[in-house]
């Protein structure tokens, strides 16, 4: 019965998602990893697998990073989760790789002290685990035990994100919650780090049509202290949620923390540059032209640079890529 439900939901789609010779030629910028779509029987037999979770990051030397994780049934992620491992010595033209990374998945790339490390967790609804690599992603540490990169037991998730550096501490989002520690401690020792509170949210808010947040970008400057920014499911908002730079514990006002932002009912990616003192944030914003398509966190063909000056007024500065065939394409996280 499930093969047969499974295989109506495949002629339903017209047969999207089955494999077939596939070009890179429309594909902008250079491909790192790629997975072919599922075949047919994949799908019927449970063993579709997927791309997710991009990161990337820069070597104090200049060459780049760049992991992503698998899903999909045929994945394994509910019990160990992939994820690969790319390295660019010429700025991206160019990649080597992968190194195949288990019990590591939805990964957050970083550089701390001149040494790269991936936060993730072990499988879907995991263990929070980090690992440190000193040859620029060729070997990592293994998260055995607590002061070798295990740092929370239990069941937890999250998406990749960008840690900032702020008071001392380094911060980092899991999930609607940050987690931090102070930038001179063992970052592989879990008593090092603290996972703040969380806030609950309500699904009376906007009147009813909140569904869940989830999937926050962590950010910082000097006026704004630091700022954890969920994704609104499924209204283009996002909210300001503020840490305690002591406690590490989280704050929102209901009545004034809602921020209207183009894009971020779907996951998207914010950051803070110090020299135009600008918050600069990627999101995929629902075109007026796109408007009645479907459910609007799925409409994810449009990609674009959206700037602020106080977190609460965003403009979209720039759209960067762009393809008529929602169906089809979507830049995303």
């Amino acid at each position: 019965m499930k093969v047969f439900v499974r295989l109506l939901a495949c002629l339903a789609l017209g047969g999207a998602g089955i494999a077939s010779a596939q070009s890179m030629a429309d594909v902008p910028g250079v491909v790192v990893g790629y997975s072919p779509s599922p075949s047919l029987t994949d799908l019927l037999l449970d063993r579709e697998v997927y791309v997710s979770s991009p990161s990337i990051a820069v070597l104090p030397h200049g060459d780049y990073v760049a992991s992503h994780d698998l899903f999909g049934a045929g994945s394994g992620a509910t019990t160990s989760a992939t994820t690969r491992v790319y390295r660019s010595t010429d700025k991206g033209r160019t990649w080597t790789g992968p190194v195949v990374l288990t019990d590591m998945g939805r990964g957050s790339l970083f550089v701390h002290n001149g040494l790269l490390y991936l936060l993730g967790y072990a499988k879907e609804s995991g263990n929070i685990v980090l690992r440190r690599s000193s040859n620029g992603g060729v070997t990592w540490t293994t998260p055995t035990g607590s002061t070798v990169g295990l740092l929370k037991v239990g069941s937890y998730g999250g998406t990749p994100s960008i840690p900032v550096v702020h008071g001392g501490k380094i911060w980092i989002a899991q999930s609607t919650g940050v987690l931090s520690a102070s930038t001179d401690s063992d970052l592989l020792n879990a008593a090092s780090w603290k996972l703040s509170n969380k806030i609950a949210s309500s699904t009376t808010w906007f009147d009813g049509k909140f569904e869940l947040w989830s999937e926050a970008q962590v950010v910082a400057s000097p006026a704004t202290g630091v700022v954890l920014l969920p994704k609104i499911q499924p209204l283009p908002y996002t909210a300001l949620l503020r840490a305690n730079t002591s406690t590490g514990s989280l704050s929102f006002d209901t009545a004034n923390d809602f921020v209207s932002t183009p894009g971020t009912e779907k996951k998207f990616g914010a950051t803070y540059d110090p020299v135009s003192e600008r918050f600069y944030l990627l999101s995929n914003p629902v075109l007026p032209v796109h408007a009645s398509y479907g459910v609007p966190q799925l409409t994810r063909n449009t990609a674009a640079v959206l700037v602020s000056r106080d977190l609460r007024h965003w403009d979209v500065q720039q759209i960067f890529l762009y393809a008529s065939k929602i169906a089809y394409t979507a830049f995303q996280y």
